[in-house]
């Protein structure tokens, strides 16, 4: 019994291709630090090409340690439901659910939809692999495995004003007025 165990944890451990077509089917190896990197790194940062954040407000959150990045749990929906109750306990901006087992962007859509319905004081976003994300040629999305983004609706519509302030939008060619919550 322990030699199988061993074993399998040997072939867990084998790094395997990513290939974005199959995400649907791979079990991704990510923790909370690769998505903790991944916005100071990458969305937190001004880019290069266009000197503005994909987050101009991802830094400050870091810094102030109002984020929370937890694994996805099987009964997905019932996690959202439950980190959306918790946003006003914990004086969270933001919670990040990394998913490792493999789900579809349209299921993971669906779940999101359905959270919002129950939730609807909450925008419930998602990020999936197999969705580059692209604006302006660079990609807005983690990319590794697929995550659930929720955020108070109110709070994220007042920074949605602060940004048309700027031309934040106008950088990353998005339409202000586009419907991305759920």
């Amino acid at each position: 019994m322990v030699r199988s165990i061993k074993l399998a944890n040997k072939r867990r451990n084998r790094a395997r291709p990513f290939v974005l077509q199959d995400m649907a089917n791979e079990v991704a190896d990510v923790g909370s630090k690769d998505v903790y990197d991944w916005i100071g790194k990458i969305v937190a940062k001004k880019n290069a090409k266009t000197g503005k954040a994909i987050c101009p407000f991802a830094k400050r959150t870091l810094q102030e340690k109002k984020i929370q990045v937890v694994p996805g749990k099987s009964g997905l929906l019932d996690q959202i439901n439950h980190c959306a109750g918790l946003f006003g306990i914990l004086n969270l901006d933001i919670v990040i659910i990394y998913i490792n087992y493999p789900i579809t962007e349209r299921k993971l859509s669906k779940i999101c939809e359905k959270s919002h319905q129950s939730n609807p004081d909450y925008a419930i976003l998602y990020d999936h692999p197999d969705n580059a994300g692209l604006h302006q040629g660079v990609s807005f999305s983690f990319g590794k495995c697929p995550l659930v983004f929720i955020q108070n609706l109110k709070k994220l519509k007042t920074a949605q004003q602060q940004l048309r302030k700027t031309d934040w939008y106008k950088t990353w060619d998005i339409e202000p007025d586009d419907a991305m919550f759920y």
